[in-house]
């Protein structure tokens, strides 16, 4: 349940949603039956508050609403919000990308972009939420004004504006907006996809931003958009700026195009907008007309989506030169403030150092011998095609009888550690199956697929690079028997120039480097995701003596029979290759304490 009303009693959340199956003519979760059964909760609301409620749609357009019997210090408008989004099953949140914000988020994030903007828009600033959901970032704009001493009529009937393509979602923010006044006004809501509308088709230019946009990631099947969606959006914001790129950072150059000039846009937005290559034509228009004045990296889970998230706040100035206010944690805890030019940062690749910045990785630059990983071996990754192609042709070897050329593992990211293949060990997850010991008949994909010279140009001597990690990961494949699952990253050398590869990819600067150059594209929490060109380009050491010492212990920690020696000569091989890109200790203590657990 949400958090997103502070104090809830979610024993009675639980109460009302069980009205859904209840009642006259009533379909269970239906929009029309959760619009009843929130009106039904308006009116006891109201009745509690002796608060006649003007015109609603949400009270007489799905039909009168459900009787409801609420305790009297429940009355609160914002259990409107907490109760929609109680009635929204997982399913319909993850297709909507809907993920309702806790009101205290709301709060700090209302108070930042209302700070950004100072007195510029006088003293009743126009707030649009373009996704309102359940209404908790406009009722946090609502309580933020009167706080300033605003009258509530006219903080919602002059100062709040917003849209949601749900029309049960926008007569929610409708109703517990009227009852936050005591029903002398109502905001100004429209039922839309803020995407689609122009300037002129909003009440009128807001001041200030806020909100938490769906996140529609263009990588999954249930939110992928439509040949139809994308060439509108690309006619609409450019070619450049839709492609792979979630839903909401198309919100947020939409929100910045939208803001008048000195206002401010604070949104909640998946982190790998910070980071990912197909959002950067995203992040270079956000630059064009905005200035970043804060930034906050929460760190841990915000709502009930599984992304890492963030909040970033822009201003629509023309300062070329900002102080960035960065935060951590929940609540969020001011953690440094960083120098940031405008131009430069919209002529790099992405703000993944930002994101560094706030996890704590060191600065310190790798001292390099000008040569790259791509210069001397050659880097492939493999994509979805060659996933389900494999999947029908796996089969399981638990007691591990089958022969290694004809019936190659199966390498997962899951079983790469450092320096260590966890194969046959430990069970492993594929094609939604859980398996013991996965192995790939070679001759079935040979003779029922068009995959097996793919196959074979996999199945030589590597290294394999696991993704989404909190370092980096590498074990390396001597026999060439290892077929790795996507999206494993493989590194093809000669034999003898394996155990180099390896230190150069578990060296603790190459990790340093890695988050900042990607930082933020990861979408485990905290961890580093490197695309295969990102590989090509690490640094190869500056101290050949010293790069030869570190192969030689990784190897010894490769072979070790026991997790434990394996650690420590990981720990020696570490310490000696930082010494190779001409750093100090206190990378190396930075790397280790971030190394996974000896397993």
């Amino acid at each position: 349940m949400s958090a997103a009303v502070s104090g809830a009693d979610r024993s009675l959340l639980t109460a009302l949603a069980a009205h859904l199956d209840t009642g006259p003519n009533t379909a269970a979760d239906t929009p029309g039956a959760r619009a009843r059964v929130i009106a039904g909760v308006a009116v006891a609301i109201a009745q509690h508050r002796g608060t006649p409620l003007p015109p609603l749609a949400l009270l007489d357009q799905w039909g009168s609403p459900m009787p409801i019997t609420i305790p009297g210090e429940a009355a609160r408008p914002e259990l409107l919000g907490a109760l929609y989004e109680t009635l929204l099953d997982q399913g319909t949140r993850r297709r909507r990308g809907a993920f309702y914000t806790p009101g205290a988020v709301a709060s700090v994030v209302v108070s930042w972009a209302l700070g950004a903007v100072g007195e510029r828009a006088g003293g009743t600033p126009v707030i649009c939420d373009p996704a309102v959901g359940g209404g908790v970032f406009l009722l946090a704009a609502a309580n933020a004004l009167a706080a300033r001493g605003l009258a509530r009529e006219a903080v919602v009937g002059r100062c709040l504006i917003g849209a949601d393509l749900d029309p049960v979602a926008v007569a929610v923010s409708e109703a517990t907006l009227a009852l936050w006044c005591d029903g002398r006004a109502v905001p100004r809501l429209v039922v839309a996809d803020a995407l689609t509308l122009d300037v002129d088709d909003w009440p009128e230019r807001p001041d200030v931003v806020v909100g938490n946009p769906p996140f529609l990631s263009q990588l999954a099947l249930a939110t992928v958009r439509t040949r139809e969606e994308a060439e509108a959006l690309a006619r609409r914001f450019g070619e450049g700026l839709g492609g792979y790129a979630d839903t909401a950072a198309l919100f947020w150059v939409m929100a910045c195009r939208l803001v008048s000039a000195g206002g401010s846009v604070a949104l909640v937005l998946p982190q790998s907008t910070l980071a990912v290559r197909d959002a950067q034509g995203v992040r270079r228009a956000v630059l064009a007309e905005m200035t970043p004045e804060v930034l906050w990296l929460p760190g841990q889970e915000l709502f009930g989506a599984s992304v890492d998230v963030c909040v970033i706040v822009v201003c629509k100035r023309t300062d070329r030169s900002v102080v960035l206010r960065t935060y951590t944690g929940v609540p969020p805890r001011h953690r440094h403030d960083t120098n940031v030019v405008i131009d430069e940062l919209r002529q790099g690749a992405n703000w993944s150092h930002l994101v560094a910045d706030a996890m704590g990785v060191p600065s310190a630059g790798l001292a390099g011998n000008g040569e790259m990983i791509g210069d001397r071996w050659r880097v492939v990754a493999d994509f979805r095609d060659q996933y389900y192609g494999v999947s029908p042709f796996v089969v399981d070897d638990p007691d591990d009888e089958l022969d290694e050329r004809r019936f190659p593992r199966l390498m997962t990211v899951g079983l790469i550690d450092p320096a260590r293949c966890r194969w046959g060990t430990e069970p492993s997850r594929f094609g939604r199956r859980r398996w013991t010991a996965p192995r790939v008949d070679l001759g079935a994909l040979e003779a029922s697929s068009a995959f097996g010279p793919w196959a074979r140009s996999r199945l030589v001597p590597k290294v394999v690079v696991a993704t989404q990690t909190s370092v980096l990961e590498a074990a390396v494949d001597e026999d060439g028997v290892w077929l790795p699952s996507t999206p494993a990253i493989s590194v093809l050398a000669d034999p003898d120039d394996l155990w180099h590869v390896a230190a150069v990819l578990l060296a603790p600067p190459v990790s340093v480097w890695g988050f900042r150059s990607a930082a933020g594209a990861a979408l485990v929490r905290g961890g580093l995701k490197l695309r295969a060109g990102q590989v090509r380009a690490i640094p190869l050491p500056l101290h050949g003596d010293r790069w030869d010492t570190a192969a030689d212990l990784v190897r010894v920690a490769s072979r070790a029979s026991d997790p434990y020696e394996t650690r420590e000569a990981l720990l020696a091989a570490a310490a000696v290759s930082t010494e190779a890109y001409g750093l100090g200790p206190e990378v190396t203590e930075w790397w280790s304490a971030r190394l996974p657990p000896v397993r």
